[in-house]
C-alpha cells in the first residue's frame, strides 16, 4: 500500500478527461464517513440536504448508476438516504433489499452465530466505551471512544476466538470498529467488480469511501477506476484524495457537470 494519492482537484483536468470519455459511469459511495460525518451512534448519523441533492442528481443521469455500498444493513442505509433511483447495497455490498446474497451463508458458519454473539456481548460488557451491533450474520463491536489499550485488548481477543474458525469467519478491523464476517460475505473489493462486470462496456468505475474496509475497492478499481480517498492521509490504494466531506460533495456536483 502506498501513500501516492494525489489532491484529486489539482489534477482534475485529467480526472475530468477520463468521465467525458466514458460511455457510462460506475458510481460506488460509501456512506458513513464519506457522505455523512461519523456520531457517536450510528442512529444519530443523519444525511444532509446538499450532499442528498448532489447524490440525487447523479441517480436522475442516464449516464450514472450510483450504488451505496455501506457496512450498515441495507435498510438502515436505505432509510438513512432515501434518495429514489439508486440502488443500496448493505455488509460491504453483500445484501440486496431481498437478502438473496446472504442466502449463501453456510449452516457451518450460521450454526456458530448465537455462542459468537454470546462471547461478544460479553466482551463489550467488560470492556468501556465499546458496544455490539448485531447484524444478523455480521457482528460488530464499535469502539469509537473506547481507549487504545482497550481497542488492542477486543481486537486480540476477537482473533483469539476466530482462531479455530478461520474456515467460516474471519475478522476486519476498522479504525472505529471491528467486524466477525462469514467467509461466504465478501469484501468491497470483491463486491464492486462483481457490478461493474455487469455494466456495459465502456463504463467507468469511481469509488469513494474513507475507512480501512474501503481500501479492498480502491485496489480492486486500482487500474481502471477513480478510486477517491475521503479525509485520511494514511497510506492508500486510493489514486486520489479530498480532504473532507465538504470536498465529496464538491467531486459529485463536478461529477454530474462532466457527465451532462
Amino acid at each position: 500500500m502506498g501513500d501516492k494519492a494525489r489532491y484529486i482537484f489539482a489534477c482534475w483536468s485529467q480526472v475530468a478527461a477520463r468521465i467525458r470519455g466514458a460511455k457510462a459511469v460506475a458510481l460506488f459511495l460509501d456512506f458513513d464517513g464519506t457522505l455523512t460525518p461519523f456520531r457517536p451512534h450510528p442512529d444519530q448519523v443523519l444525511l444532509n440536504n446538499g450532499m442528498r441533492r448532489a447524490v440525487a442528481r447523479l441517480g436522475q443521469n442516464p449516464r450514472v448508476r450510483v450504488w451505496i455500498i455501506s457496512g450498515r444493513k441495507h435498510a438502515d442505509v436505505r432509510n438513512k438516504i432515501g434518495v429514489a433511483g439508486i440502488r443500496y447495497l448493505g455488509l460491504h455490498g453483500w445484501e440486496t433489499r431481498q437478502g438473496r446474497e446472504l442466502s449463501a451463508v453456510r449452516e457451518s458458519s450460521e450454526s456458530l452465530l448465537p455462542c459468537m454473539k454470546a462471547w461478544a456481548n460479553r466482551v463489550v460488557r467488560e470492556t468501556p466505551e465499546t458496544w455490539l451491533e448485531d447484524k444478523g450474520a455480521v457482528l460488530t463491536i464499535h469502539y469509537a471512544r473506547a481507549s487504545p489499550s482497550n481497542i488492542r485488548k477486543v481486537r486480540d481477543e476477537v482473533v483469539r476466538y476466530l482462531e479455530p474458525h478461520r474456515s467460516a469467519f474471519y475478522v476486519f478491523a476498522g479504525e472505529r470498529s471491528l467486524e466477525m464476517i462469514p467467509v461466504e460475505v465478501k469484501d468491497k473489493g470483491a463486491a464492486v467488480r462483481r457490478l461493474w462486470r455487469r455494466a456495459r462496456p465502456g463504463t467507468l468505475p469511481v469509488f469513494v469511501g474513507d475507512d480501512a474496509v474501503d481500501e479492498p475497492a480502491f485496489l480492486a478499481l486500482a487500474e481502471e477506476g477513480i478510486t477517491v480517498q475521503v479525509g485520511r492521509t494514511a497510506p492508500t490504494h486510493a489514486r486520489y484524495r479530498v480532504f473532507s466531506i465538504a470536498e465529496v460533495r464538491v467531486f459529485l456536483e463536478r461529477l454530474a457537470q462532466e457527465v451532462g
